[in-house]
């Protein structure tokens, strides 16, 4: 396994956690998007919106409605940093630099990968969802070819 493997852009293909009873949550839906990228630098990107999510009605991202500014929050996250490759444990370390969550700032995510053909999975360590323990999976598809 390489780190070369990791580099270039992914779309996603699905996003859902898994709670330990085997009840699954897709938090944004079946229609769900975001883009992932892993530069040969060491920098990743990652994204993942709701689509769906409501407009706001003043067309100002500063003036949004309570409800406006919930849902807006509810169905979207984003980071960026750095990455790092443990072939032994089979694990790519994000290194977040920033992010739309800000306990995550600062913090090295760990995620367990499978490669499928053109298809990449990630796996979250079991992490606190809606006051329950899940484990998330995000389902990647190469963007064209890797460089």
């Amino acid at each position: 396994m390489a780190q070369e493997q990791f580099y270039g852009v992914w779309q996603l293909l699905s996003y859902e956690f898994r709670l330990a009873d085997g009840i699954l949550i897709r938090p944004m839906g079946n229609g769900v998007r975001g883009m992932l990228i892993y530069d040969p630098s060491g920098i990743m990107m990652l994204q993942v919106i709701d689509p769906d999510r409501p407009r706001f009605q003043s067309g100002d991202w500063l003036k949004g409605t309570p409800e406006e500014i919930q849902s807006a929050w509810d169905g979207a996250f984003a980071y960026y940093g750095t990455f790092e490759l443990d072939e032994r444990r089979g694990v790519v370390i994000h290194h977040i630099q920033g992010a739309s969550f800000p306990n995550w700032i600062g913090n090295a995510r760990e995620l367990f990968f499978e490669f499928v053909g053109k298809q990449l999975t990630l796996m979250t360590l079991p992490m606190p969802l809606a006051g329950e323990q899940a484990v998330g999976y995000l389902k990647w598809e190469r963007v064209g070819e890797a460089k």
